[in-house]
């Protein structure tokens, strides 16, 4: 079972800020036809997704300061391609690396964050002296106070100003602490859960994974936007599926694999292979989402759908639902999803390829 968020400072995990929609799968209606794809019936016959074998080919081997990835796929058109790539080391260990937090560390930094605040917020009152404060278990704290008979009114004015801040003001300051930790090992935060920045991750590893998609848009030279979604989406399919622990190496993950993770290992689990997805494809003029649907995750591509395709629309926009996951060989828009989900849109580059 995938899971994608839970409580900020119990659990790996995380809830992201998405923006949420509730929306059922469109089916073609008359009143769309205008919309959609009007190609002739022997150009869909040509184009038409066929059922297709697998040769799940996947190689891995030290370049110098790069890694060589291989890889051997059979497209949702039949053809069967070996394709090369090569990532930079340094990406790759930078990527890994960057993503996820050890909750020791995590609450040992936070705890003197927290400590390093209540200190300059005190010392700003000259109320120190008249407080015992204890922080624990990261942003956990608590306090008490106590003044001498006949303080100067100035004074008690102030202690009670930094008690009320205290009680009211820090746990807006704590979670925005807590919010930028998270933010820059590849999480959000809101309402103290945590979730993966997926729109980070697919961005940061677009130029990074730049020599695999122009390994990937050669072998589909030529090919129309039909055959070539059909080529990137076969291909992340037969990269072997595998669900990642969500604590590896004592680091939390929440189960995520980091895109360029998911390309130098040849694996990944839905979310992982759908964030991968989007990072390659974001070349293409053509926006993509990010869809999430409870224990699950998959891709809307841009496009005109065909009568027998899933898709979904958001304004006038048509997305065809494409199942990244595998193993099994489903081809564009040829599994439906119904009721509500929850996206995250991915825009192209400033200048994609067309």
């Amino acid at each position: 079972m995938k899971r994608f968020g839970c409580a900020a400072l119990g659990c790996a995990g995380a809830f992201v800020v998405f923006l949420a929609v509730v929306i059922g799968l469109v089916r073609l209606d008359a009143s769309f036809l205008w919309d959609l794809d009007t190609s002739s019936d022997a150009a869909e016959t040509e184009d038409a997704y066929q059922p297709v074998d697998s040769l799940n080919q996947f190689r891995r081997d030290e370049a110098g300061d790069r890694l060589r990835l291989s890889y051997g796929f059979i497209d949702h058109h039949g053809r069967s391609h070996q394709v090369s790539c090569t990532v930079s080391r340094r990406d790759y260990d930078r990527d890994v690396a960057s993503f996820g937090y050890f909750q020791e560390e995590m609450d040992r930094t936070l705890n003197e964050h927290l400590r390093q605040r209540i200190d300059r917020r005190g010392r700003a009152l000259g109320v120190l002296q008249y407080f015992e404060i204890e922080t624990y278990d990261g942003t956990g704290y608590r306090w008490r106070w106590q003044t001498p008979a006949g303080l100067d009114p100035d004074v008690e004015s102030r202690v009670h100003a930094f008690e009320e801040w205290l009680e009211k003001d820090l746990p807006r300051e704590k979670e925005e602490m807590v919010a930028r930790y998270l933010q820059e090992r590849g999480f959000r935060l809101k309402d103290d859960e945590i979730t993966i920045d997926y729109e980070n991750a697919v961005l940061h590893a677009t130029a990074p994974l730049e020599d695999c998609f122009q390994a990937l848009r050669r072998v589909g030279n030529g090919d129309n936007e039909r055959r070539r979604l059909g080529l990137f989406l076969a291909f992340f399919q037969e990269l072997r599926y595998e669900l990642p622990p969500d604590v590896e190496g004592g680091r939390h993950t929440l189960g995520f694999r980091v895109p360029s993770a998911v390309m130098a290992r040849g694996a990944g689990d839905c979310d992982s292979k759908s964030a991968a997805f989007c990072a390659l494809w974001r070349h293409f003029p053509q926006r993509s989402i990010l869809i999430l649907v409870p224990e699950h995750a998959l891709v809307g591509v841009e496009g005109k759908p065909r009568a027998d395709e899933a898709y979904v629309r958001l304004g006038n926009r048509y997305f065809v639902l494409c199942e990244v996951a595998g193993p099994g060989k489903i081809p564009p828009g040829g599994e439906a999803i119904s009721g509500s989900f929850e996206y995250v849109m991915i825009e192209p580059m400033t200048e994609p390829v067309r």
